[in-house]
């Protein structure tokens, strides 16, 4: 009898909690964020970052991460600690893209001679190409912006023409090459233009210079490291963050031994294209375009403890 008895209180028990529970719940501040109609309230306007000296990681938000350029110094920590995890973060030189033309080319390009005009034309459409590539390797190709013939300069006996406007971030000088300018040299080859890989006395190991001659016509192509003058980082190397992939673990700043990296409160990350959500070096400097959400009012306050689900 006594074990019929426990038997039936358990069962109710078994009820009746559940039903307390949920009873409790309907009197509670909902956890739900009706997201992007409600914002996340009282939560600290902090970075979230880590202090490697005193192995303490300081609470705060993990949306983009801010990189300070005056204290990286190149050590690919950040890089090694991302793989095997997302592998967002990928390890960037600066380049400046350069072709400059012999006195001949010039003159041929100015009087409207077909193989000049349809030599520059070919440079062109193959940067307005490149940025229709979706996809390069595991990243997407990042647009760029290119200058036009305009801003062609004479130096010495050769015209020169800076193709980019601002530094182009990638791992290597061939990457450049074949990302941006890979359609222009196959056509360059299939029109009879010599192409030759040159050496230049002084370059750094990361240049390339491509030589191209047809007749008495020549140009030269050089993809050039910038060099930050950072003495804290010689190779002027730096980190480049992929969002289409990061998962915002916050690892690559624990990571850091040089205070270098945090991630700041602007977590509105999204885009219509792949391409956008590849953050160069320069762009992950810049200062979040997002602020934290104001802390709420008592009047705020009260309407979140009464609204519902």
């Amino acid at each position: 009898m006594v074990e019929e008895y426990a038997m039936v209180a358990q069962t109710l028990s078994r009820i009746v909690t559940p039903l307390l529970v949920g009873l409790k719940h309907l009197f509670m501040t909902p956890v739900t964020v009706k997201y992007p109609y409600e914002r996340v309230e009282n939560v600290t306007g902090e970075n979230f970052r880590y202090d490697p000296k005193a192995g303490i990681a300081y609470p705060g938000y993990k949306g983009r991460h801010i990189l300070y350029l005056d204290k990286c110094t190149g050590c690919s920590l950040c890089d090694i600690a991302c793989q095997n995890i997302a592998e967002a973060i990928i390890m960037v030189y600066g380049f400046n893209v350069t072709i400059s033309f012999n006195k001949e080319f010039y003159e041929m390009f100015k009087k409207g001679d077909g193989a000049a005009v349809n030599f520059v034309e070919s440079i062109v459409d193959s940067l307005v190409k490149s940025t229709d590539k979706k996809r390069y390797s595991s990243h997407p190709v990042v647009p760029f912006a290119w200058s036009d013939i305009r801003t062609i300069q004479q130096k010495g006996e050769m015209y020169e023409w800076k193709l980019n406007l601002e530094p182009v971030y990638d791992y290597r000088s061939e990457a450049i090459i074949e990302k941006y300018l890979g359609d222009f040299l196959g056509w360059a080859r299939s029109e009879g233009w010599d192409d030759e890989v040159i050496e230049v006395e002084g370059a750094d190991k990361e240049d390339e210079y491509h030589r191209l001659s047809k007749g008495g016509m020549a140009a030269i192509l050089a993809v050039t490291k910038i060099d930050e003058k950072l003495a804290h980082n010689k190779k002027s190397y730096f980190p480049a963050v992929d969002y289409g992939r990061c998962v915002f673990c916050g690892f690559c700043v624990d990571a850091c031994p040089f205070y270098a990296l945090e991630m700041t409160s602007e977590y509105e990350l999204s885009a219509t294209d792949r391409m956008s959500l590849l953050y160069t070096p320069r762009k992950l400097a810049g200062p979040p375009k997002t602020q934290p959400p104001a802390e709420l009012g008592w009047i705020e306050r009260i309407q979140t403890i009464l609204r519902w689900r």
